[in-house]
């Protein structure tokens, strides 16, 4: 493996990665019965603590936030995972991530907070965004769906045979690995779907407290 290639499967990981773990908390927000962000809202702290709180009191403001937030949720983590609209999904999920981050914000007595993961200023929402930011600044985006429009077929000058025929089996072997994000999205999608059946669903994830 050159240099190259271990570079995109890095990233690849790097980015799959961040997109399960979105893909998941939209699942666990799906699956369990009458979840909603209405406690986790209401008992935000911090500078912007009154905004939460108000989306808090409204039901019908819910019966919108919840919703959203579970597709926004299930939406950037199937688009990181299978490397479709990256750049979109990257900018989403650092925005969302940062109305998590100011609702229980690291610092001052949100400090404690009940929420895991706090150390001063950096939390794990914090260096989540961190990461989306240098995955939307980076050029090189891994393996996945998108890549797939540089192998759609276009007119070309006539080649030799044989060189041409090298191009066809590398061309499908890149395609192939760009597509490998399909069969893992569904094995680790199936175990994380028999897990919640015999263990029930992990409600207390990011934005939920029940």
């Amino acid at each position: 493996m050159n240099n190259q290639n271990l570079k995109k499967l890095i990233i690849t990981l790097f980015r799959v990665a961040i997109g399960w773990h979105f893909l998941y908390e939209g699942l666990v927000k799906l699956w369990a019965v009458n979840w909603s962000a209405a406690g986790y809202l209401a008992n935000a702290t911090g500078p912007f603590a009154g905004f939460y709180h108000w989306m808090a009191a409204s039901e019908g403001l819910m019966k919108i936030i919840d919703p959203i937030n579970i597709a926004a949720l299930l939406l950037i983590g199937l688009a990181l995972f299978l490397g479709v609209f990256i750049r979109t999904a990257s900018v989403s999920g650092i925005l969302l991530l940062a109305l998590y981050y100011f609702a229980y914000p690291p610092f001052g007595g949100s400090l404690l907070a009940p929420v895991e993961g706090n150390y001063y200023i950096v939390n794990k929402n914090f260096i989540e965004a961190a990461a989306l930011l240098l995955l939307l600044l980076i050029k090189e985006k891994g393996y996945g769906i998108y890549a797939l429009q540089y192998f759609l077929p276009k007119k070309k000058l006539a080649k030799e045979p044989v060189k041409e025929e090298q191009e066809v089996l590398s061309s499908r072997r890149e395609v192939l690995k760009n597509l490998a994000t399909l069969p893992a999205l569904g094995i680790i999608g199936w175990g994380a779907f028999r897990e919640s059946q015999e263990y029930g669903v992990d409600t207390l994830s990011g934005a939920t407290i029940q």
